[in-house]
């Protein structure tokens, strides 16, 4: 069994320019402080960084846009995960960059569950098989001071990303049903989802082939096609005749509707000149015959010579636009004689229909033509229908075959002794912590929630707590993880109850895990580990460290980013 250690988490807020440090004992770490000390910010921080939420983050921590780096080993490497908001960059020993990612559900919690080898798989609101994300992994591992001793398995916010996650997360925490059980179930799925889609596209073609037979059974040609040869070879060699001529016709009316057009231009061209000469001869006809320039005093002759020449111009451009209906009557004829040409193109055309509509007795070739594409088309469905059919009994043989290994891992023997090695666990566990009121069958299932009145209730949770992580310690197939525990004094405990609730968490912790405690007072126990004290109220952070931890995480930023 692997193991998640801490080894040290920095927090930095660019806003408020202070930060902190604080380093983790691999065995048990107690972070002491008085309220407000912001022990408990602390604490939060932790998993929040390895992306998974807790509830009740304070307002004024929010919003000091905390900056969070947590080292951490898994085995025998070293990693360092950065979190600024909704953005996480993770590191290597190295401090090279080994994954970024702005989404948590899509993109850290997959990245984290092959670190962690949480092979688990489940379906969202969506019915889409995802991994669950890591406030579904580290539930077991974190109890949070404001819900977690009021009810278990509540620790983080958005669990309800899935439905019906509760059973299926114990029970493959605890062992119950292992990663080879989730990594095999989540191939059935994907499978029977393929075998689904296989299944409606057959469907979808049986529905066209059973439309395809009731037209054969309406009308039936049997005819061989050959019969139809020359009818068919007549066809396309009208086929082609048709279309090359449409082509050559085609080209032929386009040059003709330019020229048409550039002879139309032409002609008002002179139009608009025959305009315009006649209006300076008619002008020149009411002058007299020497005219004086106003601008420069010059005197211009107006002369017969002179308005001669002017309707001259005209006379040469009446018989240039009289050359230019002439072009256009000649274009505007062979127009005519190109769309004729169309027109027998049509007939062409009608004649393919004709050949169509020939019959060998009753049967017309196109009859036949249809009838042929039919049974192509029937041929093709039932190709495809066949095909898709060897596919979903393939598929279903592999389901069948991962359900004969998925009852190794569902063998109740095994489970059987998880489930009594957990009541065990849970049983002498309320007797140790003074809990003799709460009734077996209230507790005996592993997936309980666990109710019990008064200062009681705080130690029977507790107990449920270590009864499910040495339940995990020694079954799980995937990575334990540090063991998070803030502010067990809950609910006024006298001090006896406390001496034992206090006691227990330290003496019964589970066999080479990690435990990060959070006490307001710590007195006097026995433990192998480190002590941080906090003791200024409202400022976790500080501004001393701020200019040596904003660089070291500043590097980070920018490699990341």
């Amino acid at each position: 069994m692997k193991k998640l250690i801490l080894k040290e988490i920095r927090l930095v807020s660019l806003i408020e320019k202070k930060a902190r440090k604080f380093q983790f004992h691999p065995k048990v770490t107690i972070i002491k402080g008085e309220n407000h000390t912001g022990k408990s910010s602390l604490i939060k921080s932790i998993y929040w960084t390895l992306g998974a939420t807790p509830k009740n983050l304070h307002p004024n921590w929010q919003k000091a846009d905390i900056i969070s780096v947590l080292d951490f080993s898994i085995g025998e490497d070293n990693y360092s995960i950065l979190r600024k908001n909704s953005f996480f960059a993770v590191f290597d020993e190295q401090k090279n960059v080994v994954g970024t990612f702005d989404k948590i559900t899509e993109g850290l919690g997959p990245f984290l569950s092959k670190l962690l080898d949480y092979k688990i798989k489940l379906n969202n609101r969506n019915s889409e098989l995802i991994t669950p994300p890591p406030v579904y992994y580290f539930l077991p591992f974190y109890i949070d001071q404001d819900v977690s001793w009021k009810e278990n398995w509540t620790a983080f916010t958005n669990l309800s990303q899935l439905s019906n996650w509760r059973t299926n997360i114990i029970n493959y925490h605890t062992g119950i049903k292992p990663n080879e059980y989730y990594e095999i179930k989540a191939n059935v799925q994907t499978i029977q989802k393929q075998v689904d889609e296989l299944e409606s596209k057959r469907n979808v073609s049986e529905s066209v082939l059973n439309k395809l037979l009731e037209q054969f059974k309406e009308f039936v040609v049997d005819v061989d096609i050959k019969v139809f040869k020359q009818e068919i070879e007549e066809l396309i060699e009208s086929y082609k005749s048709l279309k090359n001529k449409g082509e050559i016709t085609k080209n032929k009316i386009v040059k003709l509707k330019s020229q048409q057009l550039q002879i139309q231009k032409q002609t008002d061209i002179v139009k608009k000149t025959m305009q315009e000469l006649r209006k300076d001869y008619e002008y020149a006809l009411e002058l007299p015959d020497a005219i004086d320039c106003p601008t420069c005093g010059h005197v211009y002759e107006n002369t017969f010579a002179e308005r001669f020449s002017i309707a001259q111009d005209e006379d040469n451009c009446q018989d240039l636009l009289i050359k230019l209906q002439e072009n256009m009557k000649e274009t505007n004829l062979k127009i005519e004689e190109e769309y004729k040409s169309y027109e027998r193109d049509n007939e062409e055309a009608r004649k393919i229909k004709n050949v169509l509509e020939k019959k060998q007795g009753e049967v017309k070739l196109k009859d036949v033509i249809q009838q042929e594409g039919k049974k192509e088309l029937k041929y093709i469905l039932e190709t495809e229908i066949s095909s898709l059919n060897s596919e979903i009994v393939e598929s279903e043989g592999d389901i069948k075959s991962l359900n004969e290994e998925l009852k190794i891992y569902e063998d109740r023997k095994r489970q059987k002794e998880i489930r009594d090695g957990y009541f065990n666990l849970m049983r002498s566990y309320l007797l140790k912590l003074d809990v003799n009121t709460m009734q077996e069958k209230s507790y005996k299932a592993i997936t309980s929630n666990i109710k019990e009145s008064g200062s009681g209730l705080p130690r029977a949770l507790m107990a449920y707590y270590y009864s499910i992580l040495h339940t995990i310690s020694k079954y799980t197939t995937s990575t334990f993880c540090p063991i998070i525990i803030d502010s067990p004094n809950q609910q006024d405990q006298d001090e006896e109850n406390l001496r034992k609730l206090m006691d227990f968490i330290f003496t019964e912790q589970p066999k080479g895990s990690q435990l990060v405690l959070g006490l307001v007072e710590l007195g006097n126990y026995e433990f192998e580990g480190t002590v941080i004290e906090l003791t200024e109220k409202y400022s976790l952070l500080q501004k001393e460290p701020y200019e040596e931890l904003s660089k070291e995480v500043r590097v980070l930023l920018e490699k990341s980013l």
